[in-house]
């Protein structure tokens, strides 16, 4: 009832002018022109309740459905995928729409629907669309993880690892049968021995577990991190801790700090879990969040500013190169720019 009550929110929030004598449409037809869909993210932020934080797990629901109703094909998914950036319910309707094109993207491994998504004029876009080409494998195979990750690997190096991330996270998320999925035949669901298994895909494998969990874990500081991850090494253990770091329920800052009480090897992971996509857009946050680089272990600053040089690229789409790598600290700026120069390669762990 209580996922209805939202979704009936949601609706309202886009709905235009008195439905009181109007026929009776489909669920959300005002989506018709969905390019102009991005009021609905600030409208959502705007609510004095949780509804943006859950937008995006809802709108799945609802780009599947508006998918269904109008037929949608291939050929016809760029001209409806959604112009924001946001990460919330924007990108929640466009990874629906994907994931109900399953059926028809498995004739092709996914190379048909890759070519849409390379297409989109802003990388964050295109890094959620390849993402979401792994849940529309999954939904596609049935749940088969086994071929749904085969297909990821087909699509060369700079889209299967972000494919593959998706292809994972569908198969969490199936094991409770949650966003319309059904639990895979024989599922393993420890993620130890799911990974172990996977092990060329370890990081990819355990990216997404710890936020699918319900109830999630209790981290209220890095021995907690640690603990989860205990006897792991190597991706196995890189792919634990930066999972469990993008679990932390706190802001990019807090995340960041408890990182910087980890050795350089887990800070380096952990580093990968902060939800800094959140300043998105928000030079002073994104530079001040950098700046915070530093206070990690010596072996950690590096590759922190590499990340969050590549990342801030990604979501400021080939800005933040020029015009926030030479804002940095001196002793930041050469990762920084080494990581936004990686800007078009995969992510693997993001947002």
């Amino acid at each position: 009832m209580k996922v209805l009550a939202v979704a009936v929110l949601l609706g309202a929030l886009i709905t235009a002018g008195s439905a009181a004598s109007a026929p009776k449409r489909p669920w959300l037809w005002q989506c018709e022109q969905i390019h102009l869909d991005v009021k609905i993210d600030a409208r959502a932020k705007a609510t004095p309740t949780s509804l943006y934080e859950r937008c995006h797990l809802l709108m799945h629901s609802v780009g599947r459905e508006w998918a269904r109703e109008h037929h949608l094909t291939l050929e016809g998914l760029q001209k409806v995928v959604p112009r924001s950036n946001d990460p919330g319910c924007s990108a929640g309707f466009g990874m629906g729409l994907v994931m109900e094109l399953g059926p028809q993207i498995i004739k092709t491994g996914g190379k048909s629907a890759l070519r849409t998504c390379v297409k989109l004029p802003t990388r964050w876009r295109e890094f959620t669309c390849v993402h979401s080409l792994g849940h529309a494998l999954m939904r596609g195979y049935h749940e088969s993880l086994f071929l749904a990750v085969h297909a990821c690997s087909k699509l060369g190096a700079s889209y299967a690892p972000d494919c593959e991330q998706g292809a994972f996270h569908d198969y969490w998320i199936s094991l409770r049968g949650a966003d319309d999925t059904t639990s895979p035949i024989h599922a393993v669901r420890s993620p130890r021995k799911l990974c172990a298994e996977y092990a060329r895909y370890a990081v990819q494998c355990w990216y997404r577990y710890w936020i699918e969990q319900a109830p999630g874990p209790i981290i209220e500081g890095p021995r907690d991190l640690v603990r989860l991850c205990s006897g792991l090494a190597g991706a196995q253990r890189e792919g634990c801790i930066a999972g469990a770091a993008k679990d932390v329920f706190d802001t990019p800052f807090a995340q960041l700090a408890m990182c910087a009480k980890l050795r350089a090897a887990d800070a380096r992971a952990c580093v990968r879990g902060v939800a800094n996509q959140e300043f998105a857009e928000e030079p002073r946050q994104e530079l001040a969040l950098l700046r915070d680089c530093r206070w990690l272990p010596s072996g950690a600053v590096t590759a922190c500013a590499a990340w969050f040089g590549q990342t801030f690229n990604v979501v400021e789409n080939g800005r933040f190169l020029a015009h926030g790598c030479p804002r940095a600290p001196a002793s930041l700026q050469r990762g920084c720019k080494v990581g936004a120069k990686r800007w078009q390669g995969p992510l693997v762990t993001f947002s």
